[in-house]
């Protein structure tokens, strides 16, 4: 898909140039305009980078244990984005048991954020799996910078809620970041 998107933009630019050039009688002002367009092109592909490199430099365990609960359920949308999922961040005053909402294709999670170094207990595991249907979710997620205890393990797997702890989420980040890596590589050995 992104190399879809990479030729479509080089169309776009050959169109552009092409256009600029023929419709101007003035070369300086046609060579000034592609100018400006290869500047904005270059700006949006810097900031891409530096919100690549935002995120990479977050994924440490440690910090994302010392994050805000609204930053943590922040990075965690943008992870299941990278993943490829579409994102609704839940912004109610009440606490309904969920703090994301995840779509791609037929599956539809629940997912509820939760930092600290701590054990999570039965709470936040009932919470969400009780939002399921008001989400019409047909799964439950409980992400955690934390661990479980076992109770929770138990209630997690009774009914099929996916516990992520920290673990598991660093798998998670090196996934996301593992897949750049290649797709980077992979354009970098075909443009060679």
């Amino acid at each position: 898909m992104k190399r879809w998107m990479e030729i479509g933009l080089l169309i776009i630019a050959l169109i552009l140039y092409f256009w600029f050039v023929l419709t101007s009688t003035n070369m300086i002002g046609a060579i000034t305009k592609i100018v400006i367009v290869a500047l904005l092109l270059l700006g949006m592909e810097n900031g891409r980078k530096q919100r690549e490199k935002a995120f990479i430099l977050h994924s440490d365990i440690e910090h994302l244990k010392k994050m805000e609960a609204q930053e943590l359920i922040e990075y965690v949308a943008h992870l299941y984005k990278r993943l490829g999922y579409f994102i609704d961040l839940l912004k109610t005053k009440e606490d309904l048991g969920c703090d994301i909402i995840a779509r791609k294709q037929q599956e539809v999670i629940c997912i509820k954020c939760i930092n600290g170094e701590g054990e999570v207990d039965l709470l936040p595991l009932q919470q969400v799996y009780g939002s399921l249907n008001l989400y019409k979710a047909n799964k439950g997620m409980i992400v955690t910078t934390g661990t479980y205890s076992e109770r929770a393990k138990q209630f997690g797997k009774a009914n099929k809620l996916e516990l992520i702890d920290q673990e598991k989420l660093v798998k998670q980040i090196a996934k996301v970041i593992h897949e750049k890596e290649t797709i980077t590589a992979k354009s970098s050995t075909q443009g060679a």
